[in-house]
């Protein structure tokens, strides 16, 4: 009787012992994913305080409407870069949008009347909710950023977009990457973890990861 007393005993303390583990390990995986949640949040807040957005949204995802899209975004990105030049602040940049806000609205205008079309549009300096988006070689994570929106007729087609401060509206972006002397200047406005966390190098965004060594 005393042995299969012991027995049980034993049999009900190991399952215990792996219940209890089980329960930690289960714990601790949930704090990373939340500690892992966290830092991303901290990192894109991070990167968003840096860089400024242009955003501009086509009227509808027809075919015509988004190669008019394209039209109104190049003469705007012509326009801005006439206005801004590439040696500016982020301050500046932004009080440099702000104040040509009119102008801006305008070109965008006279790009549409030259392609036959005559949309309301209407531009603005606000923060907007973005996906993760690819700039050539470089990822921007999810979250808020302020940005210049531009927004055509109804605005209920898909939009381009680019980082207007840092200026990498100012690029040839056939080549599918960023240029070095770009990424330069993103690098002097980030952290080196914001940077990392922008570059589309699996290897070299993994660094970000390193606060996990703890576990």
């Amino acid at each position: 009787m005393q042995r299969n007393i012991w027995i049980a005993a034993t049999i009900i303390g190991l399952l215990a012992t792996v219940l209890i583990g089980a329960v930690r390990i289960h714990t601790l995986k949930k704090e990373k994913e939340e500690t892992q949640v966290r830092l991303e949040r901290e990192v894109q807040q991070g990167i968003a305080k840096e860089i400024f957005r242009l955003h501009v949204v086509a009227n509808s995802d027809t075919e015509e409407d988004q190669n008019l899209k394209l039209q109104v975004k190049t003469g705007i990105v012509d326009y801005l870069e006439e206005v801004l030049g590439e040696d500016r602040s982020l301050d500046a940049t932004k009080e440099g949008v702000l104040t040509h806000l009119d102008e801006i609205e305008k070109t965008a205008r006279q790009v549409m009347a030259e392609e036959g079309y005559d949309y309301a549009v209407t531009a603005a300096v606000e923060k907007t909710y973005f996906p993760d988006k690819t700039y050539g070689d470089c990822t921007f994570p999810a979250g808020e950023y302020e940005a210049l929106n531009v927004k055509i007729g109804e605005a209920k087609g898909h939009n381009w977009w680019c980082v207007l401060y840092p200026s990498l509206c100012f690029i040839d972006e056939s080549h599918g990457v960023v240029s070095e002397d770009k990424k330069e200047d993103l690098k002097e406005v980030l952290t080196e973890e914001e940077f990392l966390a922008v570059l589309n190098d699996p290897e070299k965004r993994d660094k970000v990861k390193i606060g996990f060594k703890w576990f």
